[in-house]
């Protein structure tokens, strides 16, 4: 599955990819590539980049490996988040107005509202009180995502940066070998030549602009390579029959 979608990508799933992935993965592959390669505008600069395609290669691989890194590391800030979360959280500020102490008075509240049960397909009736400790806690937060994106950080590399060495190199150490072979092909379809000795003498020459759109699409397809990897486990888990790789990029399971 994963071979028949390297096959297939095209440069083009990189718009769709911007659409559906979340904002904050966007944002830290083009860090990443600005940071290799520069932020000279392209419109007044007129770079090349020259080496062997051995070197190009590395390179490739190493981007591609760094998406699928982006998509491991999302996975467990989002598990991490929803564990932070307990089912009846403690109550906290519902408004970022400083005039205000945190929290609400509730004392005089009482009853229950009603929820719907979507999963259930049912009216569910929830304490009142612990319906406002539920508010409170997803405002307070929203509201530090808000300070974070405020502040110009970004999430997910804030996160990466947080990890030791040994957590962070499990985010690719755990690649299958179906992701990694797939990786490989990839690789071998852009350079083009599949001999060793041709790799080390072989020379390529591109500007940096077109070297960074083809960074950040191996990065997209390496994130994807992922998404795919994690759908077939699933798949198989379950007993489901493999089904052709179409998922598009950045879409999440």
């Amino acid at each position: 599955m994963l071979q028949e979608y390297v096959k297939n990508v095209q440069p083009e799933f990189m718009e769709r990819f911007v659409q559906k992935a979340p904002s904050q993965v966007v944002e830290a592959m083009r860090q990443t590539v600005t940071s290799m390669l520069g932020t000279l505008p392209p419109q007044f600069f007129d770079i090349h980049v020259s080496t062997i395609a051995e070197n190009l290669a590395q390179l490739m691989y190493s981007v591609m490996m760094t998406g699928y890194m982006f998509r491991n590391a999302q996975y467990r800030l989002e598990l991490q988040q929803s564990l932070s979360q307990p089912a009846l959280p403690v109550s906290s500020s519902a408004t970022t107005d400083s005039r205000y102490a945190p929290g609400t008075q509730k004392s005089a509240v009482s009853g229950d509202v009603v929820r719907w049960r979507k999963d259930e397909e049912k009216p569910e009736r929830v304490d009142a009180i612990e319906y406002i400790e539920l508010l409170e806690a997803e405002v307070e937060e929203l509201r530090k995502q808000l300070e974070m994106r405020g502040r110009g950080k970004n999430e997910l590399l804030e996160y990466l940066k947080s990890l030791q060495p040994q957590n962070l190199q499990e985010l690719t150490t755990s690649a299958g070998e179906d992701a990694l072979e797939a990786m490989n092909t990839f690789v071998s379809r852009l350079i083009g030549v599949a001999e060793p000795t041709q790799l080390k003498r072989a020379a390529t020459q591109t500007t940096a602009a077109e070297l960074a759109r083809i960074l950040y699409w191996l990065m997209v397809v390496g994130y994807s390579i992922r998404n795919i990897e994690v759908r077939y486990d699933m798949e198989r888990v379950l007993g489901m029959p493999a089904k052709l790789a179409e998922l598009p990029p950045g879409e999440n399971l």
